[in-house]
């Protein structure tokens, strides 16, 4: 928000525009997070991990530790969606970043067709002309 308030005024509808979207795919982020943190408030990894105990899992059906497998992997795969959807989230606000940086920007591969720096390329030559 910040180098968004260095390039557009806050009354400008750029403005408006960039903050709007901002503001929204900010909140599907949290969105992302509070379905992720209510996953692992529910999930009980050490039930799961008793699963992997051949005494204990001799006891259940293979049918039971089948479905409570799947539920595990059900719940690990959410959490990794959450997680890469908000990876994916933050990628793409660091490239909007970027681009917000370098509008009105020079491009620094350009410097050297700039008028400026080819004047002081002239200068740098004729200073042996300065000699005394």
């Amino acid at each position: 928000m910040e180098v968004l308030g260095q390039r557009f005024d806050q009354t400008e509808l750029s403005y408006k525009k960039f903050n709007s979207v901002i503001n929204e795919v900010e909140k599907l982020f949290y969105l992302n997070v509070r379905g992720l943190l209510n996953k692992l408030s529910v999930f009980d990894a050490s039930e799961f991990s008793t699963l992997a105990n051949q005494q204990v899992s001799s006891r259940f059906s293979g049918k039971l530790i089948q479905e409570k497998k799947l539920l595990y992997d059900e719940y690990i795969s959410s959490i990794r969606g959450y997680i890469g959807a908000n990876e994916e989230i933050l990628l793409k606000l660091d490239k909007l970043l970027l681009e917000i940086t370098q509008l009105g920007s020079t491009d620094y591969k350009d410097v050297e067709d700039m008028p400026c720096m080819k004047e002081i390329d002239a200068l740098i030559n004729q200073t042996k002309f300065y000699k005394q």
